[in-house]
C-alpha cells in the first residue's frame, strides 16, 4: 500500500513538472580523469539538497568539449527518482562581457574622436605658422620705423612660439590617444578570445517525496587529451634494489584545469567494442552467412623494405638514436648508422634526447636510404615528442569466419593471401599443413612459428583455438617476420590475439602479453594538469624490484663502459616502452631508452656510462713479414686491453672485440692468441666475460695475423685504421 502511495506522488510530482519545478544550482568538482590513448573520461561529483516534488538541478561550469552522448549521470539516494538529463552550452560571463565590451567600445569611440580632433588643430596650427611666417610685408610702402619693427618682431616671435608649444602638446597627446586606441582595440579582440568562450551545462530532473539530500557523479567523454609514458630509475648497486618510479607526461585541452584529481591512464580505447551484439540467421549444416554489415577478412602481408642510413646533428655523427616503426626499433651506432626493416609506406621516427624527433615515410622499393638530420632543442631534453611506440601492424577482421566449424586453419584456408592449406596425409581426419607462400623451403615441414597472444606456441595448441575466440589473426612472412622473431620464423609467422577469458583445454589463452595491450595504471597519489595543451608530468606508482647490473664495453668503438640492468619476470610490472631518467644513489647520471619485448622474460637495457670502471685499448705491436721475393705478405697485430674497477663492489663485466674476417681468398685471417676470449667465427667477434673485485686491474691480450695472397690489396690493408 505504502508503495502505491509513494507511486502516486511521484507520478503527481511528475504531471506538475512544469509548473511546480524549481531550478537549483549546485557547483561540481573532477574528482577522477581516465586518459586513454587519445581522449579521456572526466569523473565529477556534486552534493545537493531538494524540496519535495520535482526539482531541476544545473551544474554549470563543465567543458563545452565534452561529447554530449558520452554523458552519464547517476544519484546515490535510491530515495529520489532520476528523470531527464540534458546537455546545454551557455557563456557563462555574457553579462559582465557586455559590460566590458561596451566600456571598451565607448572609450575607443572616446579616442577615436579625439585623434580626429587633435589631426584638425595640428592642421589649423601648420597653416598659422605658415601665416606668421610669409606675410614679409605688412608695413607696405611706407614702412616701419625701428620701434614699430622691434614690436612687430616680439609680436611674431610671441605667436610662433605659441604655435610651436600647442604644436609640441597636440604630437605628445596625438602619440597617447594613439597608443591607446590600439591597446583597447587588442583588449577587444583579446576579450572576445577569453570571455566568450562557451561552457557546458548539465541539467537533471530529481523527483523526491521528502525534502531530502543527494550525491550526484556525473562521467564524459572528451577529445582532447594523451599521454605517454616515462620513468624514473633510481639505482642502488649494492642492494641490489632498483626504485621504479612510474610517470608519464601528460597533455589536455578541455578547456577545464584538472586540479588535485585521482588519474587512471589506459591503452583501450573507450569507444571499442561498444557496438551491441547482433544474431545473424542460424543455419544447419553450418556454414557462413553474411549480413550487410559484415566484413571481409583481410590478413596483413606487411611487405618489408630495407632502410638504412646515417643519423648526425651539427655536431656530427650521433650514437643511440632511437629508430622505430611500429613495433620494430634499432638504434644508431658510433658512426650514427643504423639499418632496419620497415613496412611499406609506413612512418619511421627519429628521436634523440635533447634534439627535436623527426618522422619520414617509407616507400615501396626495396632498399630505402633515409639521412637525417637533427636539431637540437633543449626544451626536449625532458620531454621528446613522438616517441611513443603504437602497434601499427595491421588486424584481420574475422566477422566472416566465426561461423566456421572445425579447427582454426579453416580460418586461413582460401581466405589470407599468401597462405596455403592442405591435409598432412590422404588419410580422413590428417592435421592440416599450414604453409605460407614466399618463404624458405629448405626445411623440413615449412611449418610456420604460431603465436597467440604474444607466445610461441606449438602447432597443436594452434589448431586446438576454438575459431569464436579469436579476436584478431595477422601473418607475417618475409624479411618481417625474421625481423621480429628471429630464425624460428624463417617458414612466416601466424599471429593471434584472442579474446577475453579464451581456453583450450585448460589453458588460457590470455596471457600476461595481453595485458600490455589493456595497460591500465592508477596514480597512488593527486596530480595537477592545466588546460594548456603542454605536456606536464604526473606520478603513477612507484615499484621497488630486484635487479641484476653488469658492465659492458667495446674498447675498439668507445673508451667507455655502460652499466647495464636485467629485470627478470619483467612482465609482472607492466612497463612499456618509454625514456628513462637515471639516478645513481640519488646523483642524476642521463636518460636511455627500454623496448620491452613480449617474447622475452628478462628486460635487458642500458642505464648509460658508469665513470667509475675504466677501460682502454692499446696497440702493442705490429709486424709485416717479407717472403724471399722481398713482397710483404702477412701483417701482425697485438692489441693490449686494460679494464680497472674503480668501484666498491665487485662487478661483472662483458668485454668485446673483434678481428676481421676474410671475405675473399685474397686474405687469409689467423688468430694467434684470444687472450680466453670466446671467438664467433662468423663475425670475428671476440668475448670476455669477466668478473673485477673493488680496485682490481685486469690486462687482456689477444693477436691475430693477416696473411695477404694477393699483394695488390696489401697498400690499403695496411692504412685500415680499424685493422
Amino acid at each position: 500500500m505504502k508503495r502505491f502511495i509513494h507511486l502516486i506522488l511521484l507520478l503527481a510530482f511528475a504531471a506538475s513538472y512544469a509548473n511546480a519545478a524549481d531550478t537549483l544550482t549546485t557547483q561540481s568538482k573532477i574528482e577522477e580523469v581516465t586518459i586513454y590513448k587519445q581522449g579521456a573520461m572526466v569523473e565529477r561529483t556534486a552534493h545537493v539538497k531538494i524540496p519535495a516534488g520535482v526539482s531541476i538541478i544545473k551544474i554549470p561550469m563543465i567543458s563545452h568539449k565534452l561529447d554530449q552522448k558520452s554523458v552519464q549521470v547517476g544519484i546515490s539516494n535510491s530515495d529520489i527518482t532520476l528523470g531527464k538529463v540534458d546537455v546545454i552550452m551557455e557563456v557563462t560571463n555574457k553579462d559582465s562581457f557586455v559590460k566590458a565590451n561596451k566600456k571598451l567600445v565607448d572609450r575607443i569611440s572616446v579616442v577615436r574622436d579625439s585623434i580626429q580632433i587633435l589631426t584638425s588643430l595640428k592642421s589649423t596650427l601648420k597653416n598659422e605658422k605658415r601665416i606668421v611666417i610669409s606675410n614679409d610685408n605688412i608695413g607696405g610702402k611706407k614702412g616701419f620705423s625701428a620701434e614699430q619693427l622691434s614690436g612687430i618682431a616680439s609680436f611674431m616671435r610671441k605667436d610662433l612660439n605659441e604655435i610651436a608649444d600647442n604644436t609640441l602638446k597636440y604630437d605628445r597627446l596625438y602619440d597617447d590617444l594613439t597608443r591607446e586606441y590600439r591597446i583597447s582595440r587588442q583588449q577587444l579582440q583579446l576579450l572576445d578570445e577569453r570571455a566568450l568562450k562557451p561552457k557546458a551545462a548539465i541539467l537533471l530532473s530529481l523527483t523526491s517525496p521528502t525534502s531530502s539530500e543527494t550525491n550526484i557523479t556525473i562521467s564524459y567523454i572528451i577529445k582532447d587529451a594523451q599521454w605517454k609514458p616515462f620513468y624514473e630509475l633510481h639505482v642502488f648497486e649494492k642492494t641490489a634494489t632498483m626504485n621504479i618510479n612510474k610517470k608519464i607526461f601528460v597533455s589536455q585541452k578541455s578547456q577545464e584545469d584538472w586540479n588535485e584529481i585521482k588519474m587512471t591512464v589506459t591503452k583501450s580505447n573507450p569507444t571499442k567494442n561498444n557496438k551491441k551484439p547482433e544474431l545473424t540467421r542460424y543455419t544447419l549444416p553450418h556454414q557462413i552467412v553474411t549480413s550487410k554489415n559484415t566484413q571481409t577478412t583481410k590478413v596483413s602481408e606487411n611487405n618489408m623494405v630495407k632502410v638504412f642510413g646515417v643519423v648526425r646533428d651539427e655536431k656530427g655523427s650521433l650514437q643511440g638514436t632511437h629508430v622505430s616503426v611500429g613495433n620494430i626499433s634499432t638504434e644508431t651506432d658510433a658512426s650514427g648508422f643504423y639499418e632496419i626493416l620497415a613496412p611499406a609506406y609506413s612512418t619511421i621516427v627519429f628521436s634523440h634526447s635533447g634534439h627535436s624527433s623527426i618522422q619520414r615515410k617509407t616507400t615501396n622499393e626495396n632498399v630505402n636510404m633515409i639521412n637525417i638530420n637533427l636539431a637540437e632543442d633543449a626544451s626536449k631534453i625532458y620531454a621528446e615528442k613522438n616517441y611513443e611506440i603504437e602497434e601499427e601492424a595491421a588486424e584481420t577482421d574475422i566477422t566472416d569466419i566465426i561461423g566456421l566449424k572445425g579447427s582454426v586453419d579453416n580460418a586461413l584456408k582460401g581466405r589470407v593471401s599468401g597462405v596455403q592449406v592442405s591435409a598432412s596425409s590422404g588419410q580422413p581426419g590428417a592435421d592440416s599443413r599450414v604453409r605460407i607462400r614466399g618463404t624458405s623451403t629448405l626445411t623440413g615441414e615449412n611449418q610456420p612459428l604460431y603465436v597467440i597472444n604474444g607466445m610461441p606456441v606449438s602447432g597443436d595448441e594452434f589448431l586446438n583455438i576454438d575459431q569464436k575466440d579469436i579476436e584478431s589473426m595477422e601473418v607475417l612472412k618475409d624479411a618481417s617476420a625474421f625481423g621480429i622473431y628471429g630464425s624460428r620464423a624463417a617458414n612466416g609467422v601466424v599471429i593471434i590475439t584472442t579474446k577475453k577469458g579464451a581456453k583450450t583445454g585448460s589453458d588460457l589463452y590470455n596471457s600476461v602479453f595481453s595485458n600490455l595491450e589493456d595497460y591500465t595504471e592508477t596514480s597512488a597519489g593527486l596530480n595537477s594538469i592545466p588546460s594548456d595543451g603542454a605536456e606536464h608530468e604526473a606520478a603513477l606508482q612507484q615499484e621497488e624490484i630486484s635487479v641484476h647490473y653488469t658492465y659492458y664495453a667495446a674498447p675498439k668503438i668507445t673508451p667507455n663502459v655502460y652499466m647495464l640492468a636485467e629485470i627478470p619476470h619483467w612482465k609482472d610490472f607492466q612497463f612499456l616502452p618509454g625514456k628513462l631518467r637515471v639516478f645513481s644513489d640519488n646523483t642524476y647520471t642521463g636518460e636511455s631508452y627500454w623496448t620491452p619485448k613480449d617474447i622475452e622474460d628478462t628486460l635487458h637495457f642500458s642505464l648509460g656510462v658508469d665513470k667509475n670502471v675504466g677501460i682502454e685499448r692499446q696497440l702493442q705491436v705490429t709486424k709485416q713479414k717479407k717472403n724471399l721475393f722481398n713482397t710483404r705478405d702477412k701483417i701482425k697485430r697485438e692489441w693490449l686491453i686494460t679494464v680497472k674497477n674503480n668501484k666498491e663492489v665487485t662487478i661483472d663485466i662483458t668485454v668485446e672485440d673483434q678481428i676481421p674476417v676474410a671475405q675473399s681468398d685474397a686474405v687469409k685471417v689467423n688468430l694467434i692468441d684470444n687472450g680466453g676470449a670466446t671467438l664467433n667465427e662468423s663475425d670475428g667477434k671476440l668475448t670476455w666475460k669477466l668478473k673485477l673485485a673493488p680496485g682490481e686491474k685486469k690486462e687482456i691480450k689477444f693477436i691475430y695475423e693477416v696473411i695477404i695472397k694477393d699483394s695488390s690489396v696489401y697498400d690499403s690493408l695496411i692504412t685500415d685504421e680499424n685493422l
